[in-house]
């Protein structure tokens, strides 16, 4: 009986032992048998692990751009410069400020060139004139960029596709041109019929669209210059004649006229609509400009609120800013000026190598480019300086 009762005790320990092995046993090895993990898994991590190039597409101007106005006028900066093959007789921004068109000509080169505002870069020329290109402007929708020219067309492009759509004939060189604050007219500017010893001019608008011709406001000798108001209710042109017009949009009546002592180079209006400028000549010796200005009128009266002088040459850019805290001016001789609208003191001035015969602002005021008959087409900033 002890025999079994140890042979049992025996069996029982070598039984346990196993066990205690077997468990032992399979706490090591399973960790060999953890499942392989799928393949997804290593090429998500390849893929994050790996830098990603960005997708090439074309700059844009970046929102970050600090609004041209009082308190940023001192930090303004020419960031970027640009050559033309032309004279630069008009520049103009579309409306998201992103692209600039510029435009002139000598006897070489009468196209449109189209620049990325951001990089500098070349995006397209456009044809079609055969003389100097006098005016540029954009719709408001950025859809269509209209142009003037000394050949007595205006052209209207579909500047995305490099496309025309409409071709306007005149009976003389047309000089200026802006689209109606809604985009629903265009007017252009230009010399009509000569009649004896008086050489007619006049604004012709146009339906957008349909380019049917509206209502033509008179004037004389030429027109190189004109702006709408900013709700559309009045157009204001001339400046050849020593005149500025001032006729309501709805019938053509003139309201008042605005005289002054010599040729009008550029009007512009301010944001809120109550005061017109006008870029001129105040004093020429010897058949020169030698002291050029700006004279501020009441749009609503019609009367002069004063003179601002001391131009080197007759002041043929102006520009308010987006929010009509500043009026920015540019002289023939290449001075850039600018000044608060609340006292009209100035507040920045620097000279442009090449002198300035084209300016533009972009709508949000975060751009300005300047053109000169060197063919320099420079873009300014307000640029924080540490």
């Amino acid at each position: 009986m002890k025999k079994h009762k140890l042979l049992l005790s025996v069996i029982s320990f070598l039984i346990g032992s196993l066990l205690l092995v077997a468990c032992s046993f399979k706490a090591e090895i399973l960790p060999t048998f953890t499942p392989i993990p799928s393949l997804s898994v290593p090429v998500s991590i390849t893929t994050t692990e790996t830098p990603v190039l960005p997708t090439l597409v074309p700059p844009t101007v970046t929102p970050s751009l600090i609004s041209i106005r009082e308190v940023t006028a001192y930090l303004l900066e020419n960031f970027m410069t640009v050559t033309e093959d032309e004279d630069v007789r008009s520049v103009a921004f579309s409306p998201d400020g992103a692209v600039l068109a510029a435009a002139g000509g000598n006897a070489d080169d009468f196209n449109i060139h189209l620049w990325d505002a951001a990089s500098g870069q070349l995006m397209d020329t456009l044809s079609g004139h055969t003389d100097i290109i006098w005016g540029l402007a954009f719709s408001p929708d950025g859809e269509m960029l209209a142009s003037v020219s000394r050949d007595r067309k205006a052209i209207i492009y579909d500047w995305h596709n490099a496309g025309i759509i409409k071709t306007l004939d005149f009976p003389g060189e047309v000089s200026g041109i802006s689209f109606s604050p809604d985009g629903q007219v265009l007017a252009v500017g230009g010399v009509d019929e000569p009649q004896g010893q008086v050489q007619n001019a006049a604004i012709w608008t146009y339906s957008v669209g349909s380019w049917e011709p509206l209502i033509k406001f008179p004037e004389y000798i030429n027109v190189p210059t004109m702006a709408y108001s900013p709700q559309g209710g009045t157009l204001v042109g001339g400046g050849a004649s020593r005149n500025v017009k001032v006729w309501r949009t709805s019938d053509g009546a003139s309201v008042y006229t605005l005289n002054h002592a010599h040729q009008v180079a550029r009007v512009a209006i301010s944001p809120d609509g109550s005061t017109v400028a006008a870029g001129t000549c105040v004093e020429i010796v010897n058949y020169e400009c030698s002291n050029g200005g700006i004279w501020l009128w009441d749009l609503l009266t019609g009367k002069l609120i004063g003179k601002l002088n001391g131009f080197p040459n007759i002041v043929e850019n102006l520009a308010f800013s987006a929010d009509g805290s500043i009026l920015i001016a540019g002289s023939r001789d290449g001075t850039l000026r600018i000044y608060t609208t609340s006292n009209y003191e100035s507040t920045f001035e620097t000279d442009v190598s090449g002198g300035i015969s084209a300016m533009a602002l972009s709508s949000d005021g975060g751009m300005l480019a300047t053109g000169s008959l060197s063919g320099d087409v420079h873009f300014w900033k307000s640029v924080y300086r540490p």
